[in-house]
């Protein structure tokens, strides 16, 4: 395992933090193998997984080769170096049976503002930042949107994309981005309440409750009212057992 993410369970909850602080925690290959092999091997009894990061900044994006210019790499070629990667790490965390928990700090630009998205519970210190400046590269940030777009109404997508200007916690709040932005002096107190929270929770209900999440979006209303009940009446009767 690199070290640059640092993997643990802690009780039920398993940690995973990313640990490049003097390269803005920038995401690399290795790290998103890491996180993948993690997730995809979750223990039984875990209840909720927390995404943190040492130092100043969240994430401040990806750390990808790209192709030298003048290159003879075809679009192909790119799409399953680059793009299928990535897309396939965002499916994965998206499909985390158990509540996914991102703390927050600093900067969270690009792959940064996806993993923030892609939580559950995003809490993030009112001093962190979210960024999506693909475009003033000159690069399609698709990846990332592919990320936000059942997160986020289509006009806030637009306004993170095409402007690419820097938003507060407050406004990525206000946006639908993250779900909770406290004071910086209260962010570490207020993920362990809500970590710990889940952490008493049964499995039943945590990965009930997250199916329902995950599924209820893009159902009917009759379809909704089916999987409410039958999730309801399985983990009660679970309890029971």
């Amino acid at each position: 395992m690199t070290e640059d993410v640092l993997i643990a369970s802690r009780g039920a909850a398993l940690e995973i933090t990313l640990n490049r602080p003097d390269n803005g925690n920038a995401l690399t290959a290795a790290m998103a193998e890491a996180i993948t092999a993690a997730l995809k091997g979750l223990a039984a009894e875990t209840r909720v997984v927390l995404l943190k990061a040492n130092g100043a900044d969240f994430c401040t994006g990806r750390s990808a080769a790209m192709p030298v210019p003048g290159s003879r790499a075809t679009a192909l070629d790119l799409r399953a170096a680059i793009s299928e990667p990535v897309l396939d790490f965002y499916e994965v965390l998206r499909e985390i049976p158990v509540p996914f928990v991102a703390a927050v700090r600093g900067r969270a630009a690009g792959v940064g503002c996806a993993l923030a998205a892609l939580a559950d519970v995003a809490i993030a210190a009112e001093t962190a930042v979210f960024q999506v400046p693909e475009m003033n590269h000159d690069i399609a940030p698709t990846l990332v949107m592919n990320a936000l777009a059942d997160r986020v109404p289509r006009a806030a997508l637009a306004r993170l994309v095409l402007t690419r200007d820097p938003v507060s916690a407050a406004e990525a709040k206000t946006l639908g981005l993250i779900g909770m932005a406290v004071p910086d002096s209260e962010l570490e107190e207020d993920v362990a309440r809500i970590v710990g929270q889940l952490e008493k929770n049964s499995v039943p209900v945590v990965r009930g409750i997250k199916a329902f999440l995950s599924l209820s979006p893009e159902t009917s209303f009759a379809s909704r009212k089916e999987l409410a009940a039958l999730i309801n009446s399985s983990v009660t009767a679970e309890r029971y057992r």
